[in-house]
């Protein structure tokens, strides 16, 4: 079992003792959390495929993710970074949370509604070199 598949069983088992133990109103976890200076960001990645119009080639979150990113912002100050690598070209695109929600967006209707952004909408940067995202969950390596 690799290191990686071990982590994530520790993290689902975390998850469901929280939930059993505590019956938390909203449980989330954060991809990433960093800090620059004295400020602390927090990191959404996803890796998906874009959003096709209509209304716009976009990308974004489901519904109760933003809100509670956006919560989270108001209750503790922690702000939401957006990171999307489009499945496609491997171009990354980044945004802070409360500046996508400033600008046009469109939720999407159903059991399960998202959120989405216009990719105009996002900083844009190039794919990261191949190697680093060659990450493998269902390596054997142990």
């Amino acid at each position: 079992m690799s290191i990686h598949y071990e982590g994530r069983e520790g993290e689902v088992a975390a998850r469901i003792w929280i939930k059993e133990k505590y019956q938390p109103v909203l449980l989330l976890q954060a991809d990433w959390i960093y800090r620059i200076g004295k400020e602390w960001f927090l990191v959404e990645a996803k890796h998906q495929e874009p959003f096709k119009p209509p209304p716009f080639l976009g990308t974004g979150l489901p519904l109760w993710q933003v809100r509670a990113r956006l919560e989270l912002q108001r209750e503790l100050g922690l702000r939401a970074l957006l990171f999307i690598l489009d499945k496609n070209s491997k171009e990354i695109y980044w945004q802070f949370l409360d500046n996508l929600e400033a600008e046009e967006h469109y939720d999407t209707s159903g059991k399960k509604p998202r959120r989405v952004y216009p990719l105009s909408n996002f900083q844009k940067d190039p794919p990261l070199a191949q190697k680093h995202l060659l990450y493998n969950f269902n390596s054997k390596k142990k």
